[in-house]
Parts: structure tokens; sequence; C-alpha cells
């Protein structure tokens, strides 16, 4: 068989490739049929990176990524200089930030504390400004969430302008890139509980312009971060950490002017039905704001 050149290998990458590939299956399967190749195209493959043509993949000893060249303009200085209203949020979160576009938004909390009625009230609260443009992926059956959205709101019309997908994991394959998507919620591997930053990064990656994604996730009692520890705080423009009758705020990434210290506060609340949030109301631990 001819050899290979590396003028080949590269305009294969160029040319061919998709995503992530193995270095013995390069050029369609015909390096497999020659062994006596391996070792010369991996040679090959670390000259493909001198020349920024492709990537070792980290972790994963002997797959490649061709270079991701792509650039996303931001055109900064045709906004007038405001964040909008993008998201509407429960239980008064809007007083203390503003949500950008794209963002990823994180409900951590323990187990029964809230994390369903707070997706499900952030549905229902964007009804008018999002319309059909919300994606809702649950863990629970038709039955629990029909249950569920009669004791929050008895007029949502049926069908309703959102959908709703039965979904337990590989949410980043299905999220609609400039839409409204709703996760309740994202299982983490105890096992592998650092691998949760990383679902959370291939969501928020997933995100057009106009997207958000808001994820719901446990977390161990007596602590504010979900399973997966500090780095589920890496891409997050809010982050909720949820016990039973009470939140507090973990990140805010542009919070508003206000008087007091949304860190040093929590906000207390009743939930009624598994999903009507009642007797909503501040509770400050420390001293305002100067």
């Amino acid at each position: 068989m001819a050899e290979l050149t590396q003028a080949e290998l590269e305009n294969w990458i160029q040319t061919k490739t998709t995503g992530v590939f193995y270095y013995k299956e390069v050029m369609d399967g015909r390096v497999a049929k020659q062994p006596e190749l391996f070792a010369q195209v991996r040679a090959m493959l670390f000259r493909c990176k001198d020349r920024n043509i492709a990537f070792p993949v980290n972790g994963r000893d002997g797959y490649w990524r061709p270079a991701d060249t792509s650039l996303e303009e931001i055109y900064w200085w045709d906004l007038n200089g405001e964040i909008g209203e993008n998201l509407l949020l429960p239980v008064g979160l809007n007083k203390y930030c503003f949500i950008p576009k794209p963002s990823l938004i994180l409900y951590a909390g323990i187990y029964n504390a809230g994390k369903t009625a707070l997706c499900i009230n952030t549905v229902n609260m964007n009804l008018e400004l999002w319309k059909d443009n919300i994606f809702f992926f649950v863990s629970e059956n038709a039955e629990m969430m029909n249950s569920k959205f009669k004791a929050l709101n008895s007029f949502i019309p049926t069908p309703p302008p959102f959908k709703m997908y039965r979904r337990t994991e590989n949410f980043a394959d299905v999220i609609q890139p400039n839409g409204l998507n709703i996760i309740d919620y994202l299982r983490v591997d105890m096992d592998r509980p650092y691998t949760a930053s990383t679902d959370l990064f291939q969501i928020f990656n997933k995100l057009g312009k106009n997207g958000i994604a808001v994820v719901a996730m446990q977390k161990p009692p007596g602590r504010k971060l979900a399973f997966g520890g500090a780095s589920t705080a890496f891409e997050p423009s809010l982050y909720i950490s949820m016990d039973k009758g009470y939140l507090e705020f973990e990140k805010i990434k542009i919070p508003r002017l206000l008087t007091i210290d949304p860190y040093s506060m929590k906000i207390r609340f009743k939930i009624e039905k598994g999903v009507n949030f009642l007797d909503i109301h501040e509770e400050i631990t420390s001293m305002e704001l100067e």
C-alpha cells in the first residue's frame, strides 16, 4: 500500500473530520490496515499540533480533534448598555440580580428542598416572555408533573405553549441553543463527581447567544455547593443553594445595586402542595452595605 504523507493527513483532518478521532482510524480506516504506520501517524499528528491543525484530547491517549478556529464576534457596542429582564425568577430573585444571555443558572438543593418547585415556577413565570421557546427536561412522569402544574396554575392552556420531555442524561445533546432550557435534574455520578463540571460546561457551551439553561442538582446536607464541589460554580451566572425552608446565594455574576449584601442573607419560604411558594421573606444575617 502507498505511504501516507504529511500533506495527505493534514488535508484529511481539515476537510473530512467532524470531531474527535483515534489515531489508528485516520484516513477513513486506511491506516488501521497498516499497523506499520501507527508510529509514523503519531509523529505526524504532533507535527499537526505544531501547525495548529489538530490537538490531542486531554486524558484520552491516542485521541485527537481538529483545530477549532471558528469565532463568534460580540457586537458589544450595539447594545443600549442595559441588561433586560431576560428571565423571570421565583421567590423574588430578580430583585438581586440580572440574568444576561447566554446564561446558565444552577439550583442546588438537598433532597426535597424545592428544586422541582423552583423549576416549575420558572417555567410558569416565563410563559408569556418565552412563549413556545421553553423546553423542560424532567425525570418525573406525566402524572406527577400534571398534579404539580395544576396545583400551581389551573388556567394553564392545554396543550401548553412549552415542551416537556422525560430525560435523565446527555442533556447537552438536546439543548435548544436559543431557547429557555430547564433541566430537573442533572444527576451526578457519585463514583466520578468531578465530571459534573464538564456536564455543566457542555450544556453552557451548547447555548447560542440568546439561550438560557436552568439546571437543578442535588447537594449534600450542610454544604452550599452541589455534588461536584467548587467546579460546579465555574459556568453559572446565578447559583442558588437550597435547604428546607430557605435558599441562599452562592454566586451572582451581575448583581443589582442594593443596600444589602445578598450573600449575607437567606430567603425563607414555605411550600404548599409541593409547588406553591408562600410566606416568602428575607432574613438578614449581617450588617447592611454602606
